[in-house]
């Protein structure tokens, strides 16, 4: 028995269903995939590959060599060459890779279409199952506001100023800033970037009658100079977000008030 051969033709029979999902999670920030183990994800792609084989063998008009592709499988081949030749099979493996690729193309087509949809339509936001995104993409974007708790929609803002908390060398400080960037790995927040930052003391030292000690008020902010302000997720204690939109007033005819939205 052939192991080998026999996993590379069930593989590539089961590979319709994987090309579709890996098609419609592949993105920017994606979420983690699922909690599932081997087997119970080989059983899965297996049904939905019967079943998406079963659907496809309708449209196929030529003979389809069963009992070749058992034979495959089963890795017992003494019976082969009486059933084939080289010609034949030549031309039967041509239409069978030729047949894997045309379902891969179209799994590989639906996932990004069926995504793009998902997307478009905000139902994303609807359902776990359609979930695109990892948990800190919807955070930061406003799906986690407390008016907004349902999920479905974001809050309406122009930018996003962040308050950190973070452990240094020299004490815990509160970094502040307007977000820019972030970084995740899977559902794992690695680092966030902030513009026009300032730090400040968490806790300032006080003196008094008794000698120093720290006080429950914060520092003074400082200025911190530079385009852009990286904090590694691993020293943050804790994080404040504040979504802010801002008011523009310009004059023409007449004045008027228009609120920027950045989608």
């Amino acid at each position: 028995m052939n192991i080998a051969l026999s996993a590379v033709i069930i593989f590539l029979l089961l590979l319709p269903p994987i090309a579709f999902y890996l098609a419609f999670t592949l993105g920017k920030f994606p979420k983690s995939g699922p909690k599932i183990g081997l087997l119970e994800g080989l059983m899965l792609s297996a049904v939905i590959s019967t079943l998406l084989h079963a659907f496809a063998f309708l449209f196929v008009e030529k003979e389809i060599r069963f009992d070749l592709i058992a034979l495959l499988i089963g890795g017992d081949l003494k019976s082969f060459g009486t059933l084939t030749n080289n010609t034949i099979f030549r031309h039967l493996f041509q239409q069978f890779v030729l047949y894997n690729a045309v379902m891969v193309l179209i799994a590989i087509f639906l996932g990004r279409t069926i995504r793009l949809l998902v997307k478009n339509l905000g139902w994303h936001a609807y359902a776990e199952l359609l979930r695109l995104y990892n948990y800190w993409w919807y955070l930061f974007n406003g799906y986690k506001v407390d008016e907004f708790a349902n999920g479905e929609t974001p809050a309406p803002f122009d930018v996003v100023f962040v308050d950190a908390l973070v452990n240094t060398n020299s004490g815990t400080m509160i970094y502040s800033g307007f977000l820019i960037d972030f970084v995740c790995e899977g559902e794992k927040l690695d680092r966030i970037y902030l513009s026009k930052t300032s730090k400040r003391e968490f806790k300032k030292m006080a003196t008094n009658d008794k000698g120093n000690y720290l006080s429950e008020e914060a520092g003074n902010a400082f200025p911190i100079e530079g385009e852009a302000m990286v904090i590694p997720y691993n020293n943050i204690i804790n994080l404040n977000l504040q979504f802010v939109t801002f008011p523009v007033e310009y004059e023409s005819s007449t004045t008027e008030t228009t609120t920027i939205r950045i989608s």
